[in-house]
């Protein structure tokens, strides 16, 4: 394959041109909103609870029944994939397959590199608190979906490592971070497994990874952490209010800003030099039908 022929611009119909453009403004227009919203109201929330912020009183709306039954929902499902893709196991075409990672030379180093640029990433900014001991602005976000999209289960287990370094270096590792390392494998998971597009090239691919990287992505990772905190209430102290109230839109927002913002471009720039030197996971995984 010629380099030519690694970064051709893939061709899909024109409707893809608007809800390209139409998802992007939602999700940075959503992403922008509730940080905004957040830093307005934060001295109040500390005050009078999560209930002030109108994204926490969105959230804490269908009320605390109905957050547990979604967080089970997301919680076991994701959980039992992510050790079938331990185990060499992925869902390919509505079936359980068996896929073949060589980890290789090639593959753990990949999934090192990723673990201590993530990792570093994350520990760099890990004094700007937001909820101590639980989560802190994480610009280094941004590279967990893209990681995912290149590099697939190595770049995956690359973002859960390194938010695991992230958590022990800042300060914040606790009975929290085992969720908070499933929760970071996922949302480098999400776009990896949901793109069919990632080339970063076409309306197409940017329509994708604005829902699946960015929209579903950040809000299934927030859930799944939130509801394993809430799980390990009596071990960890952080009331269910603030969890779901707080934690969990904090944590969609976080990670969906820098996201939406900093990522496409990335992609943009990174993904031939990936295909070129023969990186990426659709040339490193083999899958068995």
């Amino acid at each position: 394959m010629t380099e030519s022929e690694e970064i051709e611009k893939p061709t899909y119909p024109k409707f893809f041109i608007p809800l390209a453009i139409i998802i992007a403004i939602i999700a940075i227009g959503l992403c922008v909103w509730g940080t905004w919203t957040f830093f307005t109201k934060v001295g109040e929330i500390w005050k009078a609870g999560p209930q002030v912020w109108i994204w926490g009183a969105a959230f804490l709306s269908p009320g605390y029944t109905f957050w547990l039954i979604v967080g089970a929902l997301v919680w076991i499902p994701i959980t039992i994939l992510f050790f079938m893709e331990l185990l060499g196991y992925t869902i390919k075409g509505g079936k359980i397959t068996r896929q073949i990672i060589k980890w290789d030379a090639i593959d753990v180093s990949v999934a090192a590199l990723c673990a201590a640029i993530y990792g570093g990433g994350l520990t760099a900014t890990g004094g700007l608190a937001i909820i101590p001991g639980f989560t802190w602005i994480r610009p280094a976000n941004c590279l967990s979906a893209l990681f995912g999209v290149l590099f697939g289960i190595p770049g995956c287990i690359g973002c859960a490592v390194g938010n695991f370094i992230a958590d022990a270096l800042a300060g914040y590792l606790s009975v929290g971070s085992i969720g908070g390392f499933i929760g970071n494998f996922l949302i480098a998971y999400i776009p990896y497994k949901l793109m069919k597009d990632q080339t970063f090239r076409s309306a197409r691919s940017i329509f994708e990874f604005y829902l699946w990287g960015v929209l579903v992505g950040s809000l299934l990772c927030a859930i799944y952490i939130g509801w394993w905190l809430d799980i390990a209430e009596p071990f960890i102290g952080l009331p269910p209010l603030f969890i779901w109230g707080w934690f969990v839109p904090w944590v969609t927002i976080n990670n969906g800003l820098v996201t939406a913002i900093v990522s496409p471009v990335l992609g943009f720039v990174l993904y031939p030099m990936v295909k070129k030197w023969g990186l990426h996971w659709t040339d490193r995984i083999q899958f068995i039908e």
